[in-house]
């Protein structure tokens, strides 16, 4: 079921996807070539079946037409008439998308939940653990690594230390914002602004390059 379509004044679509329905009930809202069924059913678990085809259905509706999602050899998603630049991602029952005419876009959900806690050194730098508010610790957690992992995704690269080479800068996290990072892994150093918006469950960040 579709929670969330949002067009940014930037460009920036975004769709969020609850996933309530069966393989079947997205197989009958999805016409697929027989290389993209195949896909499907070399998922062993029916969660990856579920959210491959959530993704999809969710992609058509957005569009307003059938669209295919090829990947790189780096297993970065892309469409394959080249009508707009794509980033995916999915946790639990949920799924999103976003989507620009022209410029390279990332977006990630984690959940919120101890996981994030238990691993937070091997994302973080010191600096950054130094301003994680204790009163938020899983949100503020989980929000950082959404932002590193929708960094990620945006530049492309196949190999980014997390702890080093993506730095996000202190911020105060609210139900939904803004943060700024930088990447130390190329030349340019270049400085990012990404939006975030914080669920029950979840959490959601996104970014334009």
């Amino acid at each position: 079921m579709l929670i969330e379509h949002t067009t940014y004044e930037n460009g920036v679509t975004i769709g969020l996807w609850h996933i309530t329905e069966s393989t079947d009930e997205l197989l009958e809202r999805l016409d697929l070539d027989p290389f993209v069924m195949e896909q499907v059913y070399q998922f062993g678990s029916g969660k990856r079946r579920r959210e491959f085809l959530a993704v999809r259905v969710m992609l058509n509706e957005i569009c307003g037409s059938p669209q295919t999602i090829k990947y790189l050899p780096s297993g970065m998603p892309y469409l394959a008439d080249h009508s707009q630049q794509i980033s995916i991602t999915h946790t639990g029952e949920y799924a999103a998308v976003i989507l620009h005419p022209c410029n390279p876009v990332g977006i990630d959900i984690e959940r919120v939940s101890d996981k994030v806690v238990r691993v937070r050194h091997k994302f973080l730098s010191e600096s950054e653990l130094s301003f994680v508010d204790s009163r938020s610790e899983k949100t503020h957690l989980a929000l950082i690594w959404s932002a590193k992992e929708a960094l990620y995704k945006v530049m492309g690269r196949e190999s980014v230390d997390f702890v080093n080479d993506l730095v996000i800068y202190p911020f105060q996290p609210y139900l939904e914002g803004t943060m700024t990072a930088q990447e130390n892994c190329t030349e340019a150093r270049a400085r990012y602004t990404l939006d975030y918006r914080v669920y029950p469950e979840f959490v959601i960040v996104w970014v334009k390059k």
